[in-house]
């Protein structure tokens, strides 16, 4: 691979790292900025809507902007907008404040996937392609891992404010070596001679438009999916930090040390699980099937999450939240494995982008809410409510993929 592709790769890599590790900062920080800048959990509902509701527009939109102005100036300023946003947070002295910055975060945040996809369609040979994705795609969990060590250390050992204010500087200096760096333009890369592609490209394959996909069962049911698992995921990312500090007991620094296990944990899950399909698929297994299997299994482990709230010390809790988003991750790995195995390559994307944005829309629903349910019910009846999704969930995905696939094998013969 060439040395500049390595190059592009490792600044994709920090800009993803960066891009998860500022969306963690707030809601590490939420137990201390409560009492800096006087808001409840209502108006932290708040603070994720302003967050969400630009991520879900920008999620379909920015698509759209890499493909006409390039991955060059859209990456620059998308890391440039985030980390601005992100300063802006660490400067903030009131709460409107603090929820302007948050929506630049949003606006600029989503962006970076797609570029990141494109740039590597950019820069990398076909050969060299999978490769390249395996090394970049999990980037963002390592941000997820190193935000709560590291903003505690900055906050314990400076100030709150730092913890904000230095990523972000950070960020602006990757996103100006990341516009000197990306300088080409279109998809140029070059086939590594000699060196037989294991990525054909589909160049037969019809691709069906938007409107047919929103017109297929499967697709709807994957859609209906994530509608209703996705909201789990972000409620963890938003409150579960913040519960383990003003319920379950942990400090600061104790949540520096415990708070990076679950994405830890789920990157060594979605690693393993990505294997254990593929073998069963060398075996001659029908991947969807075994796909939604791992959904039916690790569903099952959900109901865990109805305990958090009597866990009989903060470190169990932690223990049923690992779980918890060890499944909530696996999913979202194995949603990109029924994308491929149904639908023609050059759709993916759209469908990408599609289920993205529905699932945001319904996580910011909950999150706008979560405020007034804590205050009226408290986190036991949201962490009893969403122990159920994913199980409701997988037998959607049973119902109509599952038997799909079953008449499609008594119709091969299979």
């Amino acid at each position: 691979m060439p040395r500049k592709a390595w190059l592009i790769i490792g600044l994709a890599m920090a800009l993803l790292v960066l891009n998860y590790f500022d969306r963690q900062t707030l809601a590490i920080l939420k137990p201390v900025m409560k009492t800096q800048l006087a808001f409840d959990d209502e108006a932290y509902s708040l603070l994720t809507f302003a967050f969400m509701l630009p991520y879900i527009v920008m999620y379909v939109v920015s698509g759209r902007l890499i493909d006409r102005v390039g991955t060059r100036v859209c990456m620059t300023v998308f890391a440039i907008g985030w980390s601005v946003a992100n300063i802006a947070s660490g400067l903030s002295h009131s709460f409107g404040h603090l929820a302007a910055s948050r929506a630049l975060m949003g606006a600029a945040e989503p962006g970076a996937f797609p570029v990141v996809q494109r740039a590597i369609l950019n820069w990398v040979p076909v050969e060299r392609r999978a490769l390249a994705i395996s090394i970049a795609t999990p980037a963002g969990n390592i941000g997820a891992i190193l935000a709560p060590p590291l903003i505690a250390f900055l906050a314990t050992g400076l100030n709150w404010r730092a913890a904000f204010v230095i990523p972000g500087v950070i960020g602006i200096v990757v996103a100006i070596l990341w516009w000197f760096t990306d300088t080409k333009h279109s998809s140029s890369a070059q086939p590594v001679p000699n060196t037989p592609s294991p990525l054909p490209e589909a160049a037969d394959e019809e691709a069906p438009s938007v409107k047919a996909l929103l017109r297929d069962k499967r697709f709807l049911a994957i859609v209906a999916a994530r509608m209703i698992s996705d909201p789990v995921w972000y409620f963890y990312l938003f409150w579960s930090a913040g519960y383990l500090q003003e319920r379950a007991g942990l400090s600061l620094a104790e949540l520096g040390f415990v708070g990076g296990i679950p994405y830890i944990v789920a990157v060594v899950v979605c690693i393993m699980l990505g294997r254990l399909v593929d073998r069963y698929t060398e075996r001659g297994h029908d991947p969807i099937r075994v796909q939604l299997r791992v959904f039916a299994l690790s569903a099952a482990l959900m109901p865990l999450g109805a305990l958090i709230t009597m866990a009989s010390s903060a470190f169990v809790a932690v223990a049923i939240i690992t779980v918890v988003v060890a499944v909530c991750q696996a999913w979202f790995v194995g949603y990109n494995v029924l994308l491929a195995g149904l639908f023609p390559v050059k759709i993916n994307a759209s469908a990408v982008g599609i289920l993205g944005a529905v699932g945001a829309s319904t996580s910011l629903v909950l999150n706008l809410l979560a405020g007034s349910l804590l205050a009226q019910f408290d986190y036991i009846a949201l962490f009893a409510g969403l122990a159920i999704l994913h199980p409701v969930s997988a037998v959607i995905l049973f119902l109509v993929i599952g038997r799909s696939r079953t008449r499609r094998a008594a119709a091969t013969g299979a």
